[in-house]
C-alpha cells in the first residue's frame, strides 16, 4: 500500500502523511502559514534574548563565582571574562537572527510590497 502524499500549495514539495509543516513555513494541517510564522518569530526572539543574556553574563565574569570551573576564562588585570559563555551566546544569537531573517517569517503583505 502506498503512503498518502501531501503537497505543499506554496512551494509544491511532496511529503508523507505524517509531516505537519513544510520547511517553507506552510502549515499542512491547518492550511496556513500564519501560525507557523508566529511560532518561528517567537522562537527567534527567544534565541536572540537568550544569546544576549549569555554574552552579558560572560562579560561580567559568568560562572567565575561558582565553585566549579566549567568554562574558559581569561583575565584582563583584575577583570575576568568567561569566553565560553560569550561564544555560546554568540552562536544562539546568530541562530535567532537566522530564524527571524527567513523569508517565511515575514508577513505576505510586507514581502509583496518590498
Amino acid at each position: 500500500m502506498d503512503p498518502i502524499i501531501k503537497s505543499c500549495p506554496r512551494c509544491g514539495l511532496l511529503y508523507p502523511e505524517t509531516v505537519t509543516t513544510c520547511p517553507c513555513g506552510f502549515d499542512l494541517v491547518h492550511g496556513n502559514a500564519a501560525s507557523v510564522r508566529g511560532v518561528l518569530r517567537r522562537r527567534g526572539r527567544k534565541h536572540i534574548v537568550s544569546g544576549i543574556v549569555l554574552i552579558v553574563l560572560g562579560l561580567f565574569g559568568g560562572m567565575a563565582f561558582l565553585p566549579i570551573r566549567m568554562s574558559l576564562f581569561f583575565n584582563i588585570g583584575s577583570y575576568r571574562i568567561d569566553l565560553g559563555l560569550i561564544i555560546a551566546g554568540t552562536i544562539i544569537l546568530a541562530r535567532g537572527c537566522r530564524i527571524l531573517d527567513r523569508p517565511w517569517t515575514e508577513d505576505e503583505k510586507k514581502r509583496r510590497a518590498g
